[in-house]
């Protein structure tokens, strides 16, 4: 009798604590300590230029280098922009460019094929913008990064990713 409850349990992916803090405690901080912060102290024009410019950043490192540059290899840069882009993606938290790249690899090759796309729009606007950061989907693939084997021969990707 408990073994059809278990089953059912053992079937969903196990909750990935970490993330699901993170995710809660930024979001809560945004939401609460920000707005606090800027009613009790205020904000002047360094604390948002600096703002803004951390965020055109790491947008930039992520859609410039982990993307165009790393996943779709669609230019080729020197290294110091190479390592700019690095330190951009992991002040935006993204992941190493090697994990991220990879991941979005993946999901390019099996695009919305449930079993196979790491962030299927078809399973839903929450799992793919979301949920799939807060359960372990990637099961045996997580450290499979041989569709990726450019990015392992570049010493800034290495570098970055150890």
């Amino acid at each position: 009798m408990g073994s059809n409850k278990d089953s059912n349990q053992s079937s969903k992916p196990k909750i990935l604590w970490v993330n699901v803090l993170f995710f809660l405690i930024t979001g809560l901080f945004a939401v609460v300590v920000v707005p606090w912060y800027g009613i009790v102290e205020g904000y002047d024009l360094f604390q948002v230029v600096a703002a803004l410019l951390c965020m055109g950043y790491c947008g930039m490192s992520i859609t410039a280098g982990y993307h165009r540059l790393w996943s779709h290899p669609t230019y080729k840069t020197k290294n110091w922009i190479k390592v700019i882009y690095a330190l951009g993606g992991a002040f935006a938290m993204q992941n190493s460019a090697l994990h991220w790249s990879s991941d979005h690899r993946v999901h390019h090759r099996y695009v919305d094929q449930n079993d196979k796309d790491p962030y299927s729009a078809k399973r839903g606007f929450w799992y793919s913008h979301m949920g799939w950061m807060l359960r372990d989907y990637s099961g045996d693939r997580y450290n499979d990064y041989s569709n990726a084997p450019d990015l392992k021969r570049d010493p800034i990707v290495m570098w970055q990713h150890r």
